[in-house]
């Protein structure tokens, strides 16, 4: 494999650290988005509170507006996705075109739900692609790793 700098690295690092976060913040949206219709309103503020990231949304319909598909909001699901393609399109040599297009169509899905009747439904496909990702990207670490520096 070779070396690999530590802009590449720090690429990696900062890779692996965005599709966590936005697969973990899903899991817990997924959990709060019923309860939020269902039964409390403003559990969004908890759910802020949870994750340390300020309440601007000031209503649940708000949060669940833009929260996943606010490009705007720093905090926001695609946000965090597209901070993650832009890692992803530096260690396209490293990592393959294959392995990139799991995060790209994963930032299709988040554009999908945005415009769907269900959107946890396409939601669900950006974990399914985001562990495609992990799948199709762990053998090239696992070797990268073996390789003396």
């Amino acid at each position: 494999m070779g070396v690999i700098s530590l802009d590449h690295i720090d690429n990696l690092y900062w890779l692996g650290r965005y599709t966590e976060r936005v697969y973990t913040t899903l899991r817990l949206y997924f959990r709060s988005y019923d309860v939020m219709i269902d039964l409390l309103g403003e559990h969004y503020k908890a759910f802020c509170d949870n994750l340390d990231i300020p309440d601007v949304y000031g209503s649940a319909d708000e949060f669940r507006a833009r929260y996943p598909f606010d490009t705007e909001d720093p905090n926001s699901i695609v946000s965090n996705l597209t901070r993650a393609y832009d890692n992803s399109i530096i260690m396209r040599e490293l990592l393959g075109s294959e392995a990139l297009s799991y995060i790209q169509i994963a930032i299709y899905d988040v554009q999908k739900a945005k415009v769907s009747q269900a959107p946890l439904v396409p939601l669900q496909e950006v974990i399914d692609h985001i562990l495609a990702f992990w799948g199709i990207c762990s053998p090239t670490l696992y070797f990268l790793n073996k390789t003396p520096f």
